[in-house]
């Protein structure tokens, strides 16, 4: 059960991170969806105690895996932020941005992303479907009557898994022959629960990948 595992998805070679991110090597980008900066702030003002360090924690994270993989790209495959603009959160983003001059941002707009204002984050806002060699990159999933090319990268859904003997949920990567839902980066989000059997997973379990092909 390592922390990273290379695996073949549409014929392309990608680096699974058990902090909840797909490295894609030939393009040098780093992959992750479902960011929901300031999520925290949003709760505590409609009245609802949760802690708060939520977005240091994720931003923390993200430095970490954008050194680590040496990534030239990142993109954010919706729901980067969660609700209205923050000072404190766009200046907490610009100071991870500053560490990493050299790479550079694009997020797919996601349903909560209505107040993103892309000059004001230094990030480039791309188009709802993004084609890119083998895939396409999304917020939602495939709809069911979507036959058009290219195996979709997607979020929104926040799948998570059951380990046999561990106690909680864990968020995964869900893979089925046609797309890839990747589970939410931020560690302060809720869950769609996999119940399928027989649907191949990656589950993300305490810095470490476990595999179910």
């Amino acid at each position: 059960m390592p922390g990273m595992l290379e695996r073949e998805v549409a014929g392309e070679a990608l680096h699974f991170h058990a902090d909840r991110a797909v490295f894609w090597p030939s393009r040098k980008r780093l992959l992750i969806a479902d960011l929901h900066l300031g999520k925290g702030d949003v709760m505590r003002a409609a009245g609802i105690p949760v802690p708060t360090g939520g977005t240091a924690h994720d931003l923390a994270r993200l430095d970490t895996l954008l050194r680590a993989t040496g990534a030239a790209e990142l993109w954010v495959l919706g729901d980067f932020l969660h609700g209205r603009r923050s000072v404190a959160v766009e200046s907490a983003w610009r100071a991870l941005l500053a560490g990493h001059p050299l790479v550079g941002v694009s997020v797919v707009g996601g349903n909560h992303d209505r107040a993103l204002v892309p000059d004001a984050l230094g990030v480039e806002l791309l188009p709802e479907d993004v084609c890119d060699g083998p895939f396409r990159f999304r917020h939602h999933p495939r709809a069911p009557r979507d036959d058009a090319q290219g195996y979709v990268l997607c979020g929104h859904l926040h799948p998570v898994v059951s380990l046999p003997g561990l106690p909680g949920r864990y968020p995964a990567f869900v893979l089925a022959p046609d797309q890839m839902v990747l589970p939410a980066f931020s560690a302060f989000t809720g869950g769609m629960r996999v119940e399928d059997p027989d649907q191949r997973w990656i589950a993300c379990a305490k810095g470490l990948l476990v595999e179910n092909f």
